[in-house]
C-alpha cells in the first residue's frame, strides 16, 4: 500500500491532540437524502454521561467507530438523520483494537457486534486498487458525524462536509488532512469518505484526533484512523463483512 509524505509539522510532533468533539462548516442531512446516501452512519450515545460518537455500519452485524469510543454499554441509534427519531439496536460485546494506543492514538479503532443483524446497507471499506487511485494530495472527500461545535449541544441531524485532502499525510496508522471542513466533539469515530470506482461512496478512515484549536478556528489538522491500515483486524473480526 501506497504511504503518503509531506506532513512537516505532525513528523515534528508539534501539535497537541485532543479526542475529537461537530463537524466544521458542514450541513445537516435530511432525512431522504440520509436513506439514499448514508443509511450506514449510526450514532453511539452513552447514556449515563450523555455523550455521543459517530459510527458506521460496515456488515449487517458489525458497527466501526474509534476505539476511545468502543464500548458495549452504549446506545446504538441506526436508521435515522435525527438521533431522536432513530431506532436503538441491541449491543452485543465491543472490541478495540488489540494495538490501542491512549498516548500515541495509534490504532484507534474499535468494533461493536449486534445482537441480531440489521436490514440497512452496509457501507464497504475502501479497496487497495480505490486507495491507490483516489487517496491522493487535494483529492476530493468527505467528513460526516453527530457532534457539537465548542459551547453547543450534540448534533441531533448528521452533519456532513464536503472536503479536500490537502496536505495528506500518514502517519502510522494515521491519515491525516488540513482543510476547513473536520471533526470536531461527538464526531469521533465518524467516517471519512470518497466516490469509489463504482460512484458509490467507500470509507477510508474513522475520526480520532484533531488539532487542539480546530473546532474554535473553524477548519485545520484532522486525523482519521487509516482504514488501510487496519485492514486486517476488521477482516479477521468480521465474519460476514461484505466483499
Amino acid at each position: 500500500m501506497r504511504r503518503l509524505t509531506g506532513w512537516l509539522a505532525l513528523a515534528a510532533g508539534l501539535l497537541v491532540w485532543t479526542s475529537t468533539l461537530a463537524i466544521v462548516h458542514g450541513k445537516a442531512v435530511n432525512q431522504p437524502r440520509f436513506l439514499d446516501e448514508f443509511p450506514w452512519a449510526v450514532a453511539l450515545e452513552n447514556p449515563v454521561t450523555g455523550g455521543v460518537c459517530s459510527a458506521v455500519l460496515i456488515s449487517p452485524t458489525h458497527v466501526l467507530t474509534a476505539a476511545h469510543c468502543t464500548s458495549a454499554k452504549k446506545r446504538l441509534l441506526v436508521g435515522n438523520t435525527s438521533r431522536r427519531r432513530a431506532n436503538s439496536v441491541a449491543i452485543a460485546d465491543a472490541i478495540k483494537h488489540p494495538g490501542y494506543s491512549r498516548d500515541t492514538h495509534q490504532f484507534d479503532v474499535g468494533l461493536i457486534r449486534l445482537v441480531e443483524p440489521v436490514d440497512i446497507p452496509p457501507i464497504a471499506l475502501i479497496s487497495e486498487s480505490e486507495y491507490l487511485l483516489l487517496v491522493e494530495e487535494h483529492a476530493p472527500a468527505a467528513v460526516l458525524g453527530w457532534g457539537k461545535r465548542p459551547g453547543s449541544h450534540f448534533s441531533d441531524r448528521l452533519v456532513l462536509a464536503p472536503i479536500n485532502l490537502h496536505r495528506l499525510g500518514v502517519r502510522g496508522t494515521q491519515l491525516m488532512y488540513e482543510d476547513r471542513g473536520a471533526p470536531c466533539g461527538g464526531d469521533s469515530g465518524g467516517p471519512l469518505v470518497v466516490e469509489g470506482l463504482d460512484r458509490k461512496r467507500v470509507l477510508v478512515g474513522v475520526a480520532s484526533v484533531t488539532d487542539g484549536n480546530l473546532c474554535s478556528t473553524g477548519g485545520g489538522i484532522a486525523v482519521y484512523t487509516d482504514i488501510a491500515a487496519v485492514r486486517r483486524f476488521i477482516e479477521e473480526n468480521v465474519p460476514d463483512l461484505p466483499q
